[in-house]
């Protein structure tokens, strides 16, 4: 370990290791299977390069990006390390002239750095058997995982490839990786045939970022935002977005000030891309707007700002992108301008990464529709994703090209790479791997489709929760990969996200209670009534008494409960039943539409009533954080819904009282108009009944009204003046707006 500080300053240029760095490379040398979690930016690398001076034989780094690879290759080769790379960007000569100096007995090539493809060439396989090995790092090991962020099917052939090296080497393995959940660690441990290995998890804590999350729904708005935070600062900025119309989109709102913008797509010719990146590289642009294909080997210090515009698609993509700023380790901040609306974008997206079974069959029908069951086989089929989309009736340029992958990982077809300007192809052709068969017969794991498809709306929820839920978001990074290290030195009040921050003031306040204790009862005896049957979205709706369609087609109108909470506001109540899911009294699938259900610490607390009082506090404060600032104002809005209901049964009572419409609204001094939409909300909301409104109305006028919206308007109701004019034609004009109002009322409830 002497030898190696003295060359980490002498030839890496490093005065001291970053901490975690010696124990990692401690593990190495004595000769153990090592697997690393360490963040983006803390040089992973020098944990595999160092080791190359007490080791005499070759290191093989497996790698997926060529970019990243090149780099270390050339940071190397100016160490005067021997260092080679075999990719697609070397000519064949170039490779076999490698290969053959590998494959002479003390050859003096100390790093090979190979893509995880190169595992397919045999010939690469053969001449590799004779070589000795000390170390094989594999880089970017996540996606060795399929349920990992980036899984790449090349990564699966590592573990055979070092299985079979294994029996005639005795060399160690290191994996490596910025981020993996306990699920993905376990399948690196798996697929890369790691023997007892030691595990380094730390670092994912950094300490000087203030991560912020900012709910802005509007265009403008965010726009607006992201101006009035720029115009602040005098650093670097990179601003995600989530696709290249958005990135478009704001790229030409930041220029219309003059703001120094670069815009970076995969839709840039290489060429372009490398010059604009030297630009930003060297500060003559303050700001690039990118979808998330930017940034792998991007190494700017002065980076301060990481904008996510939209929502990241996973908290392992978000943190592999936010590690772009914080390299020289001062005061940066991550910044999310988050939209719920935005969650629905995703939806979108992994219902067309993962295709129902039926479309799959369907496009498999449809690459097979001319041939025979089996035959087929290696038949070439020459046309666009476009025309394969159309013709296939299944409409999803984006769905096909899913649909695609999924044939190709399960070696039904075979995608076939050819640059053809002239015809445009995005594939130049789809080989048939096998013959046809009977859909029962093709070899694809449904199961496990339908498995990952679950996965990615686990993501999904876990991006809402470290968005849209009030918690500590760095304790929440930390807990989500498993740091147990850095989590035993977090604070309580981590004082570097925002909910902390906002914690700390309110923690100044005097919380008061915003709702009763038997608010959260009431709550929990609807989902217990409900349980496992309806998501959270639903159980508010019945809550607050909502005239949602499915609520009626199933009669939860006429349950108890129903409208229980209707002086409250949408965001409190769904607040309530967060806050609920907080203190594990009540639980949330992580399908599209999760359900939620009452958990065994319910059921205590039945019998030990304290036990909800206990909570009470932080209960209300969850509250008071949910609604942000305004806790108190919403108090407000809540009086004046209170105020609505009231003066509704101030009518109800009146009308109970065997009062007419025209007594009502003349002892009430409201207009007759009012008193009448008061009497259809009553009678909606079942306060009232079918006999009591009939009362106000002749049943002859309420049915010809019926017959004129389904034969004349279709019932498409969308203003009231046309229904009044189409009876005015009609010789009808004895029929009111309140007899149209009540004969569609009576329709809506199913009573005519």
């Amino acid at each position: 370990m002497l030898k190696i500080k003295k060359t980490l300053k002498e030839v890496f240029w490093f005065d001291s290791f970053k901490d975690g760095q010696e124990d990692v490379i401690k593990s190495i040398v004595s000769k153990k299977d090592t697997l690393v979690f360490m963040p983006t930016g803390w040089w992973k690398s020098l944990t595999y390069q160092l080791p190359w001076l007490v080791f005499d034989w070759l290191t093989i780094v497996i790698s997926p990006l060529i970019a990243l690879m090149k780099d270390q290759v050339d940071f190397l080769r100016k160490l005067n390390i021997r260092t080679e790379l075999i990719n697609s960007t070397i000519t064949n000569i170039e490779q076999a002239d490698i290969l053959n100096e590998l494959s002479i007995s003390g050859q003096k090539i100390k790093f090979l750095y190979i893509a995880p493809e190169r595992l397919n060439s045999l010939n690469f396989q053969r001449i590799i058997r004779k070589v000795k090995i000390s170390l094989i790092a594999v880089d970017e090991a996540h996606c060795i995982s399929q349920w990992g962020h980036d899984f790449r099917p090349s990564y699966m052939k590592i573990k055979w490839f070092i299985e079979d090296l294994r029996t005639k080497n005795n060399f160690w393995v290191i994996g490596l990786t910025a981020t993996a959940t306990k699920k993905v660690r376990e399948d690196i441990v798996l697929w890369l045939w790691l023997n007892k290995p030691n595990v380094f998890t730390k670092w994912f804590d950094r300490k000087n970022i203030i991560i912020i999350v900012r709910e802005i729904s509007k265009k403008d708005d965010k726009n607006t935002k992201l101006k009035e935070i720029i115009d602040t600062t005098k650093w670097s900025w990179i601003v995600y977005c989530s696709s290249r119309k958005k990135t478009k989109e704001v790229y030409d709102f930041l220029i219309s000030f003059w703001i120094k913008t670069w815009i970076y797509t995969w839709a840039m010719t290489a060429d372009n891309r490398k010059t604009e990146q030297e630009k930003f590289m060297t500060s003559k642009y303050k700001v690039i707007v990118a979808t998330n294909a930017f940034g792998m080997w991007i190494d700017k210090k002065d980076i301060r700002f990481i904008v996510h515009y939209n929502l990241p698609w996973s908290i392992e993509n978000y943190y592999q992108e936010v590690g772009r700023a914080w390299r020289d380790s001062k005061k940066s901040y991550w910044v999310i301008l988050a939209s719920y609306s935005d969650t629905k974008i995703q939806e979108f997206f992994i219902e067309n990464t993962y295709p129902k079974k039926q479309e799959v069959l369907n496009l498999y029908d449809y690459l097979y529709k001319d041939i025979k069951y089996w035959e087929g086989k290696w038949y070439q089929i020459l046309k666009t994703y476009s025309t394969i989309w159309k013709e296939s009736w299944i409409w999803s340029d984006m769905k096909v090209w899913n649909i695609i992958k999924i044939l190709e990982k399960y070696w039904v077809i075979k995608k076939w790479y050819k640059n053809d300007l002239e015809l445009n192809f995005r594939w130049r052709w789809i080989t048939l791997n096998q013959e046809k068969r009977k859909q029962e017969h093709i070899l694809i794991n449904w199961e496990h489709q339908d498995l990952l498809k679950e996965e990615w709306y686990y993501k999904l929820e876990q991006i809402k929760k470290f968005l849209f839920y009030p918690n500590c978001r760095k304790r929440f990074i930390l807990d989500y990969f498993w740091d147990e290290e850095d989590l035993k030195t977090l604070w309580e009040n981590c004082q570097t996200c925002d909910y902390c921050i906002e914690k700390q003031k309110i923690n100044l306040w005097k919380i008061e209670n915003i709702v009763q204790l038997s608010v959260f009862s009431i709550a929990l005896e609807v989902i217990n009534k409900f349980d496992k049957r309806f998501w959270v979205k639903l159980i508010v709706s019945f809550l607050r008494g909502s005239k949602d369609k499915r609520l009626l087609e199933w009669n939860l109108n006429k349950q108890d409960n129903y409208w229980a909470l209707a002086e409250y506001n949408v965001e409190l109540i769904e607040a309530l039943i967060e806050g609920l899911i907080r203190q594990d009294f009540v639980e949330k699938s992580i399908w599209k539409y999760p359900t939620i259900w009452l958990t065994k610490k319910w059921k205590v607390s039945l019998t030990r009533d304290y036990l909800l009082k206990e909570e009470n506090n932080d209960l209300q404060s969850y509250l008071s954080i949910r609604v942000k600032n305004s806790a108190y104002k919403k108090l407000k809005t809540i009086k004046k819904s209170k105020e609505k209901i009231d003066t509704y049964n101030e009518t109800l009572k009146l009308f109970q009282e065997g009062k007419t419409l025209k007594e009502i609204w003349k002892e009430r001094d409201l207009k007759i108009l009012t008193i009448e939409n008061h009497i259809l909300s009553l009678y909606k909301d079942s306060k009232i009944w079918l006999n009591d409104i009939m009362k106000f109305v002749s049943f002859s006028n309420i049915d010809f009204v019926k017959d004129i919206i389904e034969n004349h308007f279709l019932w498409n109701i969308l203003k009231l003046k046309p229904i009044k004019e189409k009876l005015e034609v009609l010789w009808r004009k004895d029929i009111s707006y309140f007899d149209i109002k009540t004969s569609i009322a009576m329709m809506e409830n199913k009573d005519l």
